[in-house]
Parts: C-alpha cells; sequence; structure tokens
C-alpha cells in the first residue's frame, strides 16, 4: 500500500482535527457550553455562517477539516498514480501548499473565524510572553501539539526527502556509466540523509514540551508566591520538563549506538549501558507523573468520602481559619485615634453560665455524608462512572506507549507503519483527554 510519510502527518493532523470535532460535538450533546469554559469571546463573523454558533459549536471545526482531508487525500490518490519521484515530490510541495492556503486565505469563506482563533491560538503559545494571560484553550492546543510532538520531527523529514528527490531525479545522461554512477551516489546519500531527522527532529521534537513549559512558568510567576496555585504550577512545570530527559537521552543513545558500530571501544559500551539506564528512568518517572497529573488535576479524580483529595499530595488546598473563640466573645474598644476595634472579652465560667445569649455547640453535624464512585468525585456531568474507571485505564497504559514512541532510539518503524498506528492511539489518549478536562471545568463551574 502506498502510504508515504508526507501523507501520513498529514492524515494524523487530520484525525487531531476531527477529533476535536467530534470532542465539542459531545460535550454540547452532554449540556456543557465549551465557549465560557474555553474562554473563547463570541466573534461578530459568527452569525454569517464562518464561524462558532451556540448551537454547533463543532459545525465549523467539522467543515474546515473535511475541506484540507479534501485536499490530502486527492494529493495522495495523485502520487499513487505518478511512477517518477520527482513528480511525486511536486505533488506533495503542491498539496501541503494549498492545506497552507485554505488555512491562511483572507477571505471571509471556509470558516474563516475558526481559522483566525486557530492561528491567534498558536501564535500565543509559540511567543515567548512570561506575562500575557494564558487562556484554558490554548492549554488544550499546547497540550494537543506535546501529542504531536514526531509529528514536527516527520515533518522535517518529509523536507528532507523533497529535497533528495528533487535533487536526485535529475542525473543527467543516465545512458552513460558516468550516469548510471551518479544516479547510485545521489540515491545512497539520499537514503543517508533522510534515514534519521538528527538534531533538528530532536529539537523540533521538544518544542511543544517547551511551549507547554512556558505556559507553566508564566501562570507560576502571575500567582501569588506560595500560595496552592503557585505550587501547582510549578509542579505541572516539573511534569513537561521530565520530557526532554526522554527525548534527548534516546538521541544520545542513537549516536552512541551508531559510533559503536565503527568502533571496538570498551568506554562506548559503558557511555551506552549508563545512557540507557538514565533513558528508562526517565521514561519511568514521565509516564508515571503525567498520569498521575491527568487523573488528580486536568480531570480532578481520586477524592474521598471525608474531603481529603489526592492532589493534596503536591498542592493542598489552604482554608482560611474560622475558629471561633473560645469561651468568650467580641467586645469593641476604641483607640486612640478614635477608631472602634473589636477585642476580646473573655468570660469565667460563673460568667459563661450566667449568660443566656451565648449558644452552645451542637455536637451532632447536620451535613449529609458525601457519596460518590470510588475514586471518583462528587460532581459528574457524564454517566455511567465507569467510563470513567475506563479512561483511567486507557490512559495509564497508552502514556506508557506514547513515551516509547518519543524515543529516537527504540526501533518502533521496524514494522510497517507502527509508527503511525502508535501516533494514532496517542491521538485517541488525547481526545478522551481532552473530554475529561473540560468536563472537569464544566463540574466546577455548577
Amino acid at each position: 500500500m502506498y502510504f508515504p510519510l508526507a501523507f501520513q502527518v498529514l492524515f494524523l493532523a487530520l484525525l487531531a482535527g476531527f477529533g476535536w470535532a467530534a470532542n465539542l460535538l459531545v460535550l454540547a450533546r452532554a449540556g456543557i457550553k465549551t465557549r465560557p469554559i474555553l474562554q473563547l469571546a463570541p466573534h461578530p463573523s459568527a452569525l454569517d455562517g464562518g464561524g462558532y454558533t451556540e448551537d454547533g459549536p463543532h459545525q465549523s471545526v467539522f467543515r474546515l477539516v473535511t475541506v484540507i482531508g479534501f485536499v490530502a487525500a486527492a494529493g495522495w490518490l495523485v502520487c499513487a498514480l505518478l511512477p517518477s519521484s520527482r513528480a511525486q515530490a511536486c505533488v506533495v510541495v503542491l498539496t501541503y501548499m494549498s492545506v497552507g492556503c485554505v488555512l491562511l486565505m483572507p477571505q471571509n469563506r471556509v470558516c474563516r473565524t475558526v481559522r483566525r482563533q486557530l492561528m491567534a491560538s498558536l501564535f500565543r503559545i509559540v511567543q515567548p510572553s512570561m506575562s500575557s494571560p494564558v487562556f484554558l484553550s490554548d492549554i488544550i492546543m499546547a497540550d494537543i501539539l506535546t501529542s504531536c510532538a514526531r509529528i514536527f520531527a516527520d515533518v522535517h523529514l518529509v523536507a528532507c526527502h523533497i529535497v533528495a528527490a528533487l535533487y536526485v531525479a535529475n542525473p543527467g545522461d543516465t545512458g552513460s556509466d558516468v550516469g548510471l554512477l551518479a544516479m547510485t551516489v545521489r540515491s545512497a546519500w539520499r537514503e543517508s540523509m533522510c534515514a534519521d531527522a538528527g538534531i533538528i527532529g530532536v529539537l523540533l521534537m521538544a518544542a511543544p514540551y517547551g511551549f507547554r513549559l512556558r505556559q507553566c512558568m508564566n501562570e507560576y510567576l502571575n500567582t501569588p508566591p506560595g500560595s496552592t496555585d503557585s505550587r501547582r504550577h510549578i509542579a505541572n512545570a516539573v511534569k513537561y520538563a521530565s520530557s526532554f530527559p526522554v527525548i534527548f537521552l534516546s538521541a544520545a543513545q542513537k549516536k552512541m549506538a551508531t559510533k559503536s558500530a565503527t568502533m571496538d571501544s570498551g568506554h562506548t559500551d559503558w557511555a551506552l549501558e549508563a545512557a540507557f539506564a538514565m533513558w528508562v528512568a526517565s521514561v519511568a518517572f514521565n509516564s508515571l507523573y503525567s498520569f498521575y497529573w491527568d487523573i488528580v488535576f486536568d480531570w480532578d479524580l481520586v477524592h474521598f468520602a471525608d474531603g481529603w483529595r489526592l492532589s493534596n499530595l503536591i498542592a493542598p488546598e489552604q482554608r482560611p481559619s474560622s475558629r471561633p473563640p473560645a469561651n468568650g466573645y467580641p467586645a469593641s474598644s476604641e483607640s486612640e485615634t478614635g477608631e472602634t476595634k473589636l477585642a476580646l472579652h473573655v468570660l469565667s465560667p460563673a460568667e459563661a453560665l450566667d449568660r443566656q445569649d451565648i449558644m452552645l455547640p451542637v455536637p451532632v453535624s447536620l451535613e449529609k455524608p458525601r457519596v460518590f464512585p470510588a475514586l471518583l468525585r462528587p460532581k459528574l456531568c457524564f454517566s455511567p462512572p465507569r467510563l470513567y474507571y475506563i479512561a483511567m485505564v486507557a490512559d495509564f497504559l497508552l502514556r506508557i506507549v506514547w513515551t516509547l514512541k518519543l524515543s529516537s532510539y527504540v526501533n518502533i518503524d521496524a514494522l510497517a507503519y507502527s509508527g503511525f498506528w502508535l501516533s494514532v492511539l496517542e491521538i485517541y489518549r488525547r481526545w478522551q483527554w481532552t473530554f475529561l478536562r473540560i468536563e472537569k471545568e464544566a463540574a466546577a463551574m455548577d
């Protein structure tokens, strides 16, 4: 089956777009208003069919992704019919340019409001500001980009293949021995140069985590020091920072493995084993910590009947002390400036018995004990509760699988399209994560 990397990238991006539209559709059917939760202001052009509408926020997203999907499918079919690699490279370039024109066209067509909101969100994500506000829609978009991290490295490989195909396709006089030799040398150069994304691919893969880390530090710097929110933001920043050792150590292992294959040296093997041990430790920490953050903070689950929650391990709630004065009542006094202040008048036991206006505390609590499914929370917007348990198990398993996909050393792509299907699984994990991330905000607003 003809399914080159260039169109794998496009179809993975389209799958993420259709997943976002499905998120909006299901949330709307559940009665959740996504625009105020995502902090998206209504746009004047929303009434002309070019943006979101109150009764169908998903329709414009579906329409935009469908148009781009037709462009990608047309380019894929044309490439499958062309025998020349140079002609296929030209079609790939035209396909990508057409997708870019659809997204950036200035005319008020093809869901202009949605396209403007997408471009504005991407601009806010990549800008290196530490004082601008961070909207929930930008947070979710940046998290979706982290799920597409491997796609960024694949785009670099696609560009390499296109340049190599256009360069190799003109070997000169192929009828002579010199021409055939030139074609062979250029083909070998193409295979060697485009076999690995290199340092550029590693940096592109790490970029989405850097964007999300910048958002966390921005929120941390704009919250009161020592508060619960500040501890939560810095702990969230640690989660995204823990992705960098996984990415860079895997690239270092691949580099050292290449040198070890060409050099017969014991220290190279020792360094490779040490790097692998550090990589395993980084994978374990990143996967488990990210899973903990998903269910405890992003989904606000794992509550207990006594009011304690698992998130208190990192960011305990700060509750103001409301302890009443023991055996006394507030009395007023006047200061030197004439201001009336409250002073505490302590009563003796005899005076306390004589006072008739003091209400004794009732030891019986009138609050009903909170009853809700185990390890969830009192307020749930979806039913049945087993959906949340299924999501927790799936998130744990897919977190581990996706961490392996981030490695450039683990040879996942040895099987045909295995990397593509692992990316599909990660997009599915992010799809279900988005449901419960927005549902948590809706439950908190009720």
